[in-house]
C-alpha cells in the first residue's frame, strides 16, 4: 500500500501515484481509499465537463474520457472510495491522475477545502495567492515575488484553502508547470491580478469577492450536493479572507511595491464594476479597431463600431469586471492626456457603449 497526506486527509492507494511522491506519508487510518476494479460501466445519465464525462451510477459516479468508457474512475457517493478501471500498471501518471484529483477535490470540498485557480507563494511565513483567468499573469507575478522578494513558490496553479481556518496548502496536482510543495501557511491575501503600469491595490466588496471565487474555484456542478457544500465554503472564504484586486506590472520592482502596499494595507476604496457583454469581438483591420457582433448578436446589432486607440484599450479592459476609476487609470498610464480630459472622454465613451447595449454593470 501507498499512503499520501494532502492537507489534513490521508489517501490509501494500491497504486503508486507519480506526482504525489512529495506527499507520501506513513501508513495509518485512511480517509479515502484508491483501488482497482474490472467492473465495466453500465449506461447512465452523463454530464460533460470539457474532455471528461461524469456518469451517474447507482452509488456514485463514473468519470471517463469522451468517447471511451472502458477506462476511468468510479467514485462512491461521499468520495471515500475511488476505483480505477483499466489501470494495468502499478504506477499511475498523466491523464489518470487527473481523474483521481477530481475525486479528491470533491472529497476535500466536503471537508471544507476549496481548490483555487491561482499561483501561491510564501513570504514571511504567510501565503499570498495570485488569481486571474489564464494568460493574465498570475504565474508571472508569483515569479516576480520570488525574484524580487525572495518568496517561495507553494503551488503554481491550484492551491488548496481551508475555508474554516484560512490556511493555504500545496497539493500534488497543478497545471502545465507542475510546481508544488508539501507545505502550508496562514493565508494573508488572495489577489485578483490586473495588468497595469501603476502599482496599487483596490478593496473589493463581498459580492465582488464571491464572484471572483465562483469564477476561479473548483465547482463540481454535475454533483449538486457537493457543489452546494462548495458554494458554502466559497461564501465562508469571501467573508473571512483578505481578497483584493491588485494592479501591477510583471517586474520585480513592481512586486516589491505591491508587497509594501499589501503589508501596509494601503488600499483604495471599493468601486462598482462594469464589464463587456459576451457576443462581440474586437478586430484590427488596416490599423483600425472595429468592434463586431458575433453569433446571435449579428441579427440584433446594426453594423459595427469603429474605435480609436483609447476606446480599444477600454474595451480590452472591460473583458474582465473593472471599475470606472481603474479604466481611467489605465488610460492615464497608456496615453499622454490630462486627467480631466481623459475623465470626460471616458464618460462619453461609456455612455455610448451603454447606448449600444454592449456593456453592463457587474
Amino acid at each position: 500500500m501507498y499512503y499520501y497526506r494532502i492537507a489534513e486527509i490521508t489517501l490509501e492507494s494500491v497504486y503508486k501515484l507519480a506526482s504525489f511522491s512529495a506527499f507520501a506519508c506513513e501508513g495509518g487510518p485512511a480517509d479515502v481509499r484508491l483501488e482497482g476494479t474490472t467492473k465495466l460501466p453500465e449506461a447512465g445519465r452523463d454530464c460533460y465537463s470539457g474532455t471528461i464525462v461524469h456518469r451517474r451510477t447507482a452509488d456514485g459516479w463514473f468519470f471517463h474520457p469522451r468517447g471511451e468508457d472502458q477506462i476511468g474512475l468510479y467514485v462512491n457517493q461521499d468520495y471515500t472510495l475511488l476505483r480505477l478501471l483499466g489501470q494495468k500498471k502499478k504506477v499511475v501518471s498523466g491523464f489518470t491522475e487527473w481523474f483521481i484529483r477530481i475525486g479528491l477535490e470533491c472529497f476535500l470540498a466536503r471537508r471544507g477545502y476549496v481548490s483555487l485557480h491561482a499561483a501561491a507563494v510564501e513570504k514571511d511565513g504567510h501565503a499570498y495567492a495570485f488569481s486571474a483567468p489564464s494568460g493574465v499573469g498570475k504565474s508571472t507575478r508569483a515569479e516576480a515575488w520570488q525574484g524580487g522578494l525572495g518568496a517561495e513558490l507553494i503551488n503554481g496553479d491550484r492551491p488548496l484553502i481551508d475555508a474554516r481556518r484560512m490556511v493555504l496548502y500545496g497539493v500534488p496536482w497543478d497545471g502545465k508547470e507542475q510546481c508544488f510543495r508539501n507545505v502550508s501557511y496562514p493565508l494573508k491575501a488572495i489577489c485578483e491580478v490586473r495588468r497595469s503600469d501603476s502599482v496599487y491595490v483596490r478593496k473589493m466588496s463581498f459580492a465582488q469577492r464571491r464572484k471572483l471565487l465562483l469564477r476561479q474555484c473548483f465547482l463540481p456542478m454535475w454533483d449538486t450536493e457537493t457543489a452546494a457544500v462548495q458554494m458554502a465554503n466559497i461564501t465562508a472564504i469571501a467573508s473571512k479572507a483578505e481578497i483584493v484586486r491588485v494592479f501591477s506590472g510583471p517586474e520585480e520592482k513592481d512586486a516589491c511595491a505591491l508587497y509594501d502596499a499589501l503589508k501596509m494595507n494601503q488600499y483604495l476604496k471599493e468601486e462598482p464594476d462594469m464589464k463587456a457583454k459576451a457576443g462581440f469581438v474586437l478586430r484590427n483591420v488596416v490599423d483600425e479597431h472595429i468592434l463586431m457582433p458575433t453569433g446571435d448578436n449579428i441579427g440584433k446589432f446594426n453594423g459595427t463600431v469603429l474605435l480609436n486607440d483609447v476606446s480599444a484599450l477600454v474595451w480590452e479592459k472591460l473583458q474582465n469586471p473593472i471599475s470606472r476609476e481603474d479604466l481611467l487609470q489605465a488610460i492615464l498610464d497608456e496615453f499622454e492626456v490630462e486627467k480631466a480630459v481623459a475623465s470626460a472622454d471616458l464618460d462619453k465613451l461609456l455612455e455610448t457603449l451603454r447606448g449600444y447595449g454592449i456593456i453592463e454593470d457587474d
